[in-house]
């Protein structure tokens, strides 16, 4: 990834100096010892959910709806948890973009790996390399686990780029540092998307949040009718690659990380897009059902509803 320099001639305006001022701390406070960072990023956890109260009702929101069986004090206290969980996560955003990678080896323990190696060394009837469509998930700890996911294989990186072009230029530099040859995508360039997997590439794609009518289809996330991106299966269709799983989450004392790589789904894309993105969506319900708290329930998860449908959020 790189600027134009008359490009970045301008990031350096008056309005972009708070932001240089605030990822510059960050790569600061990211050579501080990690588990003090992770001791910080809790306490700022705690203090986020007392400042936060749309958010926090937004997250309560979704969790009374996708776990009916939870009492009030269990939705209580899941949330605290996953602000807590938001809370590390700033600053393992700059410990991924600016933490040097000798540091950060040692805390990650990878489950799998090998049932990525062996596809990605498998061949097409033409003897290409094979692509495939990564199925990634929002849970907080995606920024840092990526680090380790890039260094063992060459991906590109779906994403939606950031309003603010330094933080952008940043996120981009972050992303694409740990290997010179994964790339960040516009989720929007679906040509290149795709080329690049039929060139053998694999791409990286998170489908699991709410991004509007036009692109979803009404599917069950946790039984109830979400807004769901269409376009995993169509992509792998249109580049006749497989799709594969991830999951990924922090160790229970808070040392470092668990890197879980999945093997491809059976026939999978199917043809029927709908019934792929179900299958999807179950298979994304029981990673999270596994790790709650990691999630990002503060998403609005249900905003677009069926036509003649209430809103599901009041605030």
């Amino acid at each position: 990834m790189s600027a134009k320099p008359s490009r970045f001639i301008h990031l350096l305006h008056p309005r972009y100096w708070l932001t240089w001022v605030l990822l510059m701390l960050s790569a600061l406070l990211a050579q501080l010892p990690f588990r003090l960072q992770m001791w910080l990023g809790r306490c700022l956890g705690r203090l986020l959910y007392r400042l936060m109260k749309t958010r926090r009702y937004v997250a309560e929101r979704n969790i009374e709806l996708c776990f009916p069986e939870y009492s009030e004090t269990q939705i209580n206290e899941l949330v605290k948890k996953h602000f807590e969980a938001n809370g590390m996560t700033v600053f393992e955003t700059g410990i991924a973009w600016f933490m040097p990678y000798w540091r950060l080896r040692k805390r990650f323990v990878i489950k799998n790996a090998e049932c990525w190696q062996a596809l990605q060394q498998s061949k097409t009837e033409n003897g290409k390399s094979r692509g495939a469509l990564i199925m990634a998930m929002h849970f907080n700890t995606l920024e840092i686990t990526n680090v380790a996911i890039n260094r063992l294989f060459d991906m590109s990186m779906s994403y939606r780029p950031h309003n603010n072009p330094v933080y952008d230029l940043v996120q981009q530099y972050g992303r694409e540092r740990h290997n010179a040859d994964s790339k960040t995508v516009n989720r929007r360039d679906v040509r290149g998307m795709v080329k690049a997997m039929q060139q053998g590439g694999w791409l990286w794609y998170a489908a699991d949040q709410d991004y509007g009518s036009k692109v979803s289809e009404f599917v069950p996330w946790f039984g109830i009718e979400a807004a769901t991106v269409a376009a995993p299966p169509r992509l792998a269709a249109m580049a006749n690659v497989p799709i594969v799983g991830i999951t990924y989450r922090r160790l229970s004392d808070y040392s470092g990380y668990e890197i879980e790589f999945l093997p491809e789904f059976e026939s999978l894309p199917s043809g029927d897009n709908r019934a792929d993105l179900v299958r999807l969506n179950q298979h994304f319900e029981r990673c999270i059902r596994n790790n709650p708290e990691e999630y990002l329930w503060v998403h609005r998860r249900f905003k677009t509803r069926p036509t003649g449908e209430v809103k599901v959020y009041a605030k």
